[in-house]
């Protein structure tokens, strides 16, 4: 998955050591640096037809490009009582036009918080929301799971609480404050895919893992600026699953969401099964399937099909090369019968690196 690093989940800051290496330490104090280069060379093109079946539009690319290398710091000082402070403060390098996406650096993540083991953690700030863990499909560079259009994945402004204090068991809730820009200062209404204004959101979520079972959940709630006195809401749920038996994984993704502007109402939903399979202690395959679906009122609707698949093995443990590879079809349909409007093909494939420190 692209969250390699387990510092990058609030009050993970111990499972991390692995991936850290430990600048400061005296008096309680701990400072971790970590991050990872991340490089793939890339083949992909995006495919437009219409009703007749005829290409109106063909894009294709291909790229040796940053995959989202990073560093950053985790901060925890040790308090009275068990309890503690900490922090996160990690850096991305692609806000650039440049073609191979390593340009300037800007504050990915920037977080403090409150925590004790009885209790649980509190963080403030620029951070992921617990929907963000709520997909078991593997991907390294093309996932293909929506989970962030239906409940928010992260945010500029989050108060975040965890609780961990049962074995196998994480139960959260967020609330996202208003949002008009994303992490790199762009306004959300002029991206290539124009966003609406965030007014306010929350989120709460449960994942519990015991033996082979690994079972999430999680719902939000977003509500968007109109300029009006107009509602836009959504309310999104998301769930995941998946057993494992010796090397072999069998997973399933699931979301639903009911959006409602003014008078204007949609629903979508997606399931996404899969598979991860062990071949080799240091290599793995792995696939799912998507299939998703959006309707609007009786006057527009998508159907989305696509799969992914892909290989990774292990050079050494903090050393990853993988191949991926993604396909995805969308048909549109409009009008009160739903006629056929035209299609999309979006594919790629890859072979990429990770380092990590």
């Amino acid at each position: 998955m692209k969250k390699t690093l387990a510092a990058l989940i609030v009050g993970a800051f111990a499972a991390s050591a692995a991936n850290a290496a430990v600048v400061y330490e005296n008096e309680g104090t701990k400072i971790e640096l970590n991050g990872s280069l991340r490089v793939i060379m890339e083949k992909g093109s995006v495919k437009k037809t219409n009703a007749a079946g005829v290409v109106t539009t063909k894009e294709t690319n291909s790229a040796l490009r940053n995959a989202g290398s990073r560093f950053g710091l985790n901060v925890k000082h040790n308090l009275d009582n068990d309890f503690y402070a900490l922090g996160r403060l990690e850096f991305r390098f692609d806000d650039t036009d440049s073609r191979d996406e390593f340009g300037g650096i800007y504050a990915k993540r920037a977080y403090v918080g409150l925590g004790s083991k009885a209790t649980g953690d509190i963080t403030f700030g620029r951070q992921l929301t617990i929907a963000d863990d709520l997909s078991q499909s593997n991907d390294y560079e093309y996932g293909i799971v929506p989970k962030g259009k239906y409940i928010p994945t992260s945010g500029t402004g989050v108060v975040r609480y965890d609780y961990k204090g049962v074995e196998g068991l994480q139960v959260s809730a967020n609330y996202n404050f208003g949002q008009k820009h994303d992490e790199k200062g762009r306004d959300l209404a002029t991206l290539t895919t124009p966003q609406p204004y965030i007014k306010g959101a929350y989120g709460v979520g449960v994942l519990y893992a015991q033996n082979d079972y690994d079972v999430r959940f999680a719902y939000g709630h977003t509500s968007y600026e109109t300029g009006s006195n107009a509602s836009h809401r959504k309310d999104g749920y998301l769930a995941s699953l998946s057993y494992k038996f010796g090397d072999f994984k069998l997973l399933g993704d699931f979301g639903y969401a009911h959006e409602k502007k003014g008078n204007d109402k949609t629903d979508k939903f997606y399931v996404s099964p899969g598979f991860e399979y062990q071949v080799l202690a240091k290599s793995k395959v792995y696939g799912n399937y998507l299939y998703e679906r959006v309707k609007t009122d009786e006057v527009k609707k998508q159907k989305t099909h696509g799969f992914l698949l892909g290989a990774d093995y292990k050079l050494h443990k903090q050393v990853v090369v993988f191949l991926e590879g993604k396909y995805l079809r969308t048909k549109e349909y409009t009008g009160a019968h739903y006629t056929y409007n035209g299609k999309k093909d979006d594919k790629a494939i890859g072979v990429g690196m990770r380092v990590f420190w």
